[in-house]
């Protein structure tokens, strides 16, 4: 029998002057997941005073969420997504790629969506 967990993780690294935060979502996160990793993600980017910020998001595990959960992620993607110069976000789904391209309509970072992890990291960090 196996343990899969659900959630909502981030790390943030810095390369010279680019900050890179890596955000993976798994399973079936909770409200109180989405809830927790946005004070983490905001005290990330505005500590590490960087003039280039990119967002790397691994949904390749993601399963589904709430409709509460995906307002709020709705509207911190709108209070967020211009700090970032590009956003790279790979997964295996077709519904979450549509998703994704949807939602990239209200975001001014330069938006891309992979199929492979190294594909996403390659273009999020060049430039």
């Amino acid at each position: 029998m196996s343990v899969y967990e659900s959630g909502v993780s981030l790390n943030a690294k810095r390369y010279n002057d680019k900050l890179l935060l890596n955000i993976k979502t798994s399973g079936h996160p909770s409200d109180m997941d989405f809830e927790n990793i946005t004070p983490k993600l905001e005290a990330a980017l505005y500590s590490i005073h960087s003039p280039y910020a990119v967002l790397l998001v691994d949904i390749s595990e993601f399963e589904d969420w709430s409709m509460k959960s995906a307002w709020s992620e709705f509207l911190l993607s709108q209070r967020l997504g211009g700090e970032f110069n590009r956003i790279a976000i790979y997964g295996k789904s077709r519904w979450q790629n549509r998703l994704i391209r949807m939602i990239s309509w209200f975001i001014s970072a330069d938006i891309k969506v992979f199929k492979r992890k190294k594909e996403a990291t390659d273009w999020v960090m060049s430039s």
